[in-house]
Parts: C-alpha cells; structure tokens; sequence
C-alpha cells in the first residue's frame, strides 16, 4: 500500500459535502515531510480530531473524527511501512469477509467485498445448518481499547512486558492512534481507512481465538456483524458464551439488541427492502407518473413502520438513476424534497439528482426545504444535516439568512461554518453577519485542537483575518502553508449522474412490429 493513496483517498471520512479533500496534502506530502524534518523542530505528542456527527439510527447519532494531519500522516505511514505484516495477520481468519483490499480503482484506499457477497456466502454455506447466531459488538469504534492493538498482533504476555517494546508493531500502531486523539485509549476515529485497517486486526484475533477453540465452526464476519450456523442449538449456545468471554478479554461489549439465535426458515431481506428492490418504473408520461406516487408511498410506509432503518436512504439510491420525464419533475421534486426534510441522511443522494437536473430545478422550493432542516438541526449540532444543507445552498446560489447564519457562526461545528464562510465569500450570507466571535479561537493551539482545520483554513484562505496568524508561526502548518496545500476545495462538487441509454433488441419483422404497435396502442408501454 502507498501512503500517497491512503492519505489522498483513505483521510477524510467520505460522508463530508465534496468540498472536503486530502488531494492537495497527499500530493505534496514527501516534499512536507522532508521540509519539517530540515527544521528539527520536536513534533507535538498529541492532538484532536475535529467532530461530524451524523445520524446512526433513529435517535442515535455517532461523531466521526477527522484527525490533525500531522499525526494522521504518522499513523498513515506505519501502516503503509508494515501492511505486508498487517496482511499476514489477516490471514488468520477463515471467516472474514471485510478484509481491506487495496484496489486503486476504488473510490477509497481500501475497500471490503460488498455486502451482497457477503449474503451470498451465508447462504451458501450454510445450506446444511438449521440453527443461525447472529451477533455483532456494541459500539465497536467508539469503545475499542488501544492497548487490544498490540494484545491481538503479539499476544498479551508479550506486549504487556515492561518497558513496551517500541519495536513491536502493535505499541507504535498504539501509540499512532493515540496520539491523533489527545491520548485517549478507549475508542478510534470513526471515518479515516486507517480505523477499519486497525479494527480488522482486533477483529481477527476475535475469529482466530473462536475457530481455534471450534475447529469446525462454520459462519462469516462482515466488519463486526457475525453469522454462524449449527446443526444443534446448544452448541450455537457454547459458541454465543465463548464470544462474550472473548470480548470482555479485550473490554468490549456484545451488542445485546442484535444477538440472537433464529432456527430456519430465516428470510434473507427483509420485507421493505424486497418490496422496494423489486419495484419497477414505466417510461411514458403517465404511468411514470403513477409509478413515481406509488414508490415514494410505499416507501414512506415502510421508512414509517421501520424507523431504525435506513428505508429511505435505500429508496433514493434506487430511483437515483430513473431518468425523470420533463412533465413529471415538478411532481417528482416536491416529493424528492420531502424525503430529505423528514430524512436527511439522505442529502447527498438528494443533492446529486438535483445538480443532474440543475436546469429543471425550483429554487424556490430548495431554500425553503434548505432553512427548515438547518433550523431544526443546528442548534442541536447536527453536522451532516447542517452542512449538507449548506452545500445545498451552495450549488444553486441560494441566499441563507441572517440569523440562521448567526447560529451557525456560534456553534462548535467546524464544517458547516467552513461552508458558511465560503458561501459569505460568494455574497450569499451577508457580509454585515458577524464572525468576529471566531477570531478568539484562532491560536496555535487551536492547531492542535478540534478547531485545526477551520483555523487553517479560514486564514489561508482570508474568510478570517486574526490580528496574529498562527499558521505562519506554527512550524508544521506553515510548511503546508508553503506547499499550497488546502483541506477545502470550493470548486469541487457531486459527481452527476450518468443514465445508461435504453438498448432496442433488433425486430426481424420490421412490418410486424408495425402492425402490433397499431394493434397495442392503448395498452402501457413494457416496464424498464
């Protein structure tokens, strides 16, 4: 693996509005490297991540962490110098299924095979099984303990042998990690590739202690969702008790609410995602019509009796690559509108069929939809919402209002006044809004705190002008400065969707199919 890869498209978590990117950083990161080094300067011990919560299910959030680059870059590089360890490690497990794979076509430095081989594999193997134990660990990231790093790659006796030894890989990925979030121990950052590449490892030694223990268990693992099968329901019984003892051996948690042992017949989906998977759309103006009033009815039943799932986010990723006739879009908007008030999570998917069809877009109704969802959610400190309703406004020029800027302004969440700053830059907040408040977090510490990518960011940018600038003194930031490197680019954007065009099969009786479109001219065309 090269760092270049890890740090350009395995940094960010990929859930922050498009402007976000580690591109320029990753680019230039062996010329930062050698410069900082040339300055001898001693490397600060510890930093914060920067926090963008997001909506987990229902009612629960998680916060996902975007760490200094400093100590990310460190981390970064101990992985990439050793992935041929880390990769004999993963090799252990028989039953995992979301082993890293580094694949340089893929979007991410890393990717894991899909959840539908994941599902294919179950029901491969476990054709002869009646019994199914599901499990998965409660709260797996935000609970992991560092020091179960260099347990699983080296045992416990050995890594706990006074003084740590520096040299074993799993004390320096311990101490990497740690150093990215203020010294903590307990839980990692959830969002950068490096995270899943250090979770894999716990989780491995999880599947290798139980299949030493069980030489013959069958089942799969998919990040920390677990799958076995047995013939006889007392020993799926002794494989549940011997996972909670082995987790507690590395102080986690079984996910209580999620285990469970179910005797066959078990349906492989469930019912909402079957019913919306399998819908289909017809291509005239009518009947798209119709079909588009029945999809998003169903959908809002479904995302209305399953509410601790994402049903709706599910729905829009299915019809994302419909292509909307012109005299359905307003009908088809308004209702594509409405799944992102009651359901923003799905924003992203929302914002890319909007930017597909920028032309046919009401404004109108877009900032109306825009400020109700930033009302309701900023001052609870919901990043994802806020942001991406930020980005919103971004896309189509559209003007946020004085007072819903000013509590942007005065809230912690470091994305969305990043975009609130730009779309000031762009005359869409007034420019009489006032940021003087930020000006008192501009320090050198606040390099180092949750605050350091706003700091570098608005000052290099000149949305805000300290009366002392921290990144021209602060030794590592002003080596970035000098690079040119940026964290937010405002000129990059959703990808837009691409339709595939609908291929006619060639008709051998041209005359005949003349003839039976005559004859069939009443009835709705075939389904697409």
């Amino acid at each position: 693996m090269k760092i270049i890869s890890l740090l350009k498209k395995g940094y960010f978590p990929k859930e922050l509005p498009p402007a976000f990117t580690t591109e320029y950083f990753a680019n230039k990161y062996s010329a930062i490297a050698k410069d900082y080094r040339k300055l001898g300067i001693r490397e600060k011990s510890e930093s914060k991540c920067v926090n963008f919560s997001i909506l987990r299910q229902f009612y629960s959030r998680r916060d996902l962490g975007i760490p200094n680059p400093i100590h990310q870059s460190n981390l970064s590089k101990c992985i990439c110098d050793n992935w041929a360890q880390i990769n004999r490690f993963y090799k252990k497990s028989r039953i995992s299924a979301s082993k890293p794979i580094v694949d340089l076509s893929h979007k991410r430095a890393v990717r894991t095979n899909s959840f539908a081989e994941f599902k294919k594999l179950r029901l491969l193997n476990s054709y002869d099984k009646i019994y199914e134990l599901k499990t998965d660990i409660s709260r797996f990231y935000a609970t992991l303990y560092t020091h179960a790093i260099p347990w699983a790659l080296h045992t416990k006796a050995v890594a706990k042998r006074p003084p740590r030894d520096p040299r074993l890989l799993g004390n320096v990925l311990d101490k990497s990690i740690r150093a990215c979030q203020a010294r903590q121990s307990i839980g990692i950052p959830v969002g950068p590739d490096t995270s899943l590449i250090i979770a894999e490892i716990i989780s491995c030694e999880i599947d290798n202690i139980l299949q030493n223990k069980f030489k013959d268990l069958r089942g799969y693992r998919y990040y920390d969702d677990y799958y076995f099968f047995f013939s006889k329901l007392e020993d799926a019984e002794k494989v549940l008790k011997e996972y909670q003892c082995t987790l507690t051996s590395l102080n986690l948690d079984i996910n209580e609410e999620k285990t469970e042992i179910r005797e066959h017949p078990i349906p492989s989906d469930k019912v909402w995602a079957i019913e919306i998977g399998s819908f289909r759309f017809r291509n005239s103006d009518k009947t798209q019509e119709n079909d588009l009033e029945k999809f998003f009815s169903i959908s809002f039943k479904f995302a209305k009796e399953n509410p601790k799932d994402s049903v709706l986010k599910y729905a829009i990723k299915k019809i994302e690559y419909i292509k909307i006739r012109n005299k359905n879009w307003p009908f088809f908007e308004s209702l594509l509108l409405k799944t992102a008030l009651v359901a923003p999570l799905t924003l992203p998917e929302v914002t890319r069929i909007l930017y597909s069809y920028s032309k046919r877009v009401d404004k109108s109704k877009v900032k109306n939809v825009v400020e109700q969802i930033i009302e309701k959610h900023v001052l609870m400190g919901h990043s994802f919402e806020v942001s991406w309703s930020l980005w919103l406004a971004k896309t189509f020029h559209l003007k946020i209002n004085d007072d819903i800027a000013k509590h942007i302004f005065n809230s912690s969440d470091v994305i969305s006044i990043l975009i609130a700053l730009d779309l000031k830059s762009m005359r869409l907040i007034d420019s009489k809004v006032d940021t003087s408040s930020l000006l008192n977090e501009l320090t050198e510490n606040s390099l180092y705190d949750d605050k350091w990518l706003l700091t570098y960011e608005s000052i290099i940018k000149k949305w805000l002008n300290p009366t002392s600038d921290p990144v021209s003194i602060e030794p590592y930031f002003k080596t970035l400065k000098k690079h040119k490197v940026r964290f937010y680019d405002g000129t990059k954007q959703v990808e837009i969707i691409k339709f595939k065009k609908r291929r006619r099969a060639p008709t051998p009786f041209p005359g005949l199919a003349r003839h039976l479109r005559m004859f069939y001219a009443d009835e709705e065309p075939d389904e697409i």
